[in-house]
């Protein structure tokens, strides 16, 4: 009954993604204070920037990698193995994809001098200045701009000086709320409604990605403490029904790898929509069996399974849930 899951995108860049990801969800299960917590996050990131990471998709010309989607979805899939609590997907994949051309800014992203939330909702725009609020944005641990789409417009939101609440997200991450009346802000396209499709998309996929490499050491997990438990002088893996229950969260997990794999290969919105959409699905029935199998420990916060389980769930949410990806498919 032993299972190992094997990475879609095997290599040097998977094993060192999820090297750094162990250490760090090593640390971060130490520490309860949220301050002690953010402070580590934030040594963490200045170590993936140290890294490169920000700059992957980056054209060479302009300080980064000039690095593939599959490159960048390696790095994604070792991270997401142990549920690393970075915007990953944020910052890698679709900042650089909305900052497209404006190459000044691209050498700022891969050196780390800029450091972007993505803000896709909330925020509108009137002769250039933004107004709104916008809640739960995914955030680096000192972000320096917000990038806003409002509208088909996308702009470019200095935060200094602007004020914005600090939250730490179920699954680690963290989050700021940031409300904004008439504040000015740089135009970097009128028309970038189809650029903020595109970015919305690879932030889906990227997202995908991470999350079935955290369903697979969630499953890993969950086995391994099935065959570990004794009940009545047996192992927990020797109950029927039991093993089925892991047998349908593997059907499960491999059905939304075969998608996310279809749309790592053709990364048409369709395909990922269908994989966000499964993901949904898929993502929820896998991380709620792992919690109700690890019974009473599943509920621990030092338990590797719960905080991977919550990653799962918190997955759907990010770059559009099932019921958005369900209405762009039955509109298409």
């Amino acid at each position: 009954m032993a299972f190992e899951p094997k990475p879609m995108l095997p290599g040097d860049t998977f094993d060192a993604a999820r090297r750094f990801a162990e250490a760090s969800a090593l640390k971060l299960a130490r520490l309860h204070d949220p301050a002690a917590r953010a402070a580590e996050l934030a040594t963490q990131w200045a170590a993936v920037l140290e890294l490169g990471w920000a700059g992957t998709l980056v054209p060479e010309a302009c300080g980064g990698a000039e690095g593939t989607l599959l490159d960048l979805a390696a790095l994604a899939e070792g991270a997401g193995s142990a549920g690393l609590a970075l915007p990953l997907a944020a910052t890698c994949a679709v900042a650089p994809t909305l900052l497209a051309g404006q190459d000044a800014l691209l050498a700022d992203l891969a050196a780390g001098r800029l450091q972007p939330c993505i803000v896709l909702t909330g925020l509108s725009a009137e002769a250039g200045r933004l107004s709104g609020r916008a809640v739960g944005v995914e955030t680096p641990p000192a972000p320096s701009h917000a990038l806003v789409a409002a509208g088909e417009a996308l702009y470019l939101l200095d935060l200094a000086g602007i004020g914005f609440t600090r939250h730490e997200r179920i699954d680690g991450r963290l989050t700021l709320d940031l409300e904004v009346q008439g504040v000015p802000a740089t135009l970097l396209h009128a028309d970038a409604a189809a650029l903020i499709r595109r970015a919305r998309d690879l932030g889906a996929l990227l997202t995908c990605v991470e999350a079935v490499a955290a369903m697979g050491t969630l499953i890993q997990q969950t086995i391994g403490y099935l065959l570990a438990r004794q009940q009545f002088g047996a192992a927990l893996a020797s109950f029927q029904a039991l093993r089925h229950r892991v047998a349908e969260m593997y059907v499960a997990y491999r059905n939304l790898t075969g998608l996310v794999q279809a749309a790592l290969a053709e990364p048409s919105w369709q395909n990922i929509a269908f994989a966000k959409l499964r993901l949904g699905e898929a993502g929820r029935f896998v991380a709620e069996q792992a919690i109700q199998v690890h019974g009473g420990m599943g509920m621990t916060e030092e338990l590797p399974a719960s905080r991977l389980a919550r990653r799962v769930l918190m997955a759907e949410f990010e770059y559009g849930d099932r019921h958005a990806q369900a209405a762009r498919l039955l509109a298409a």
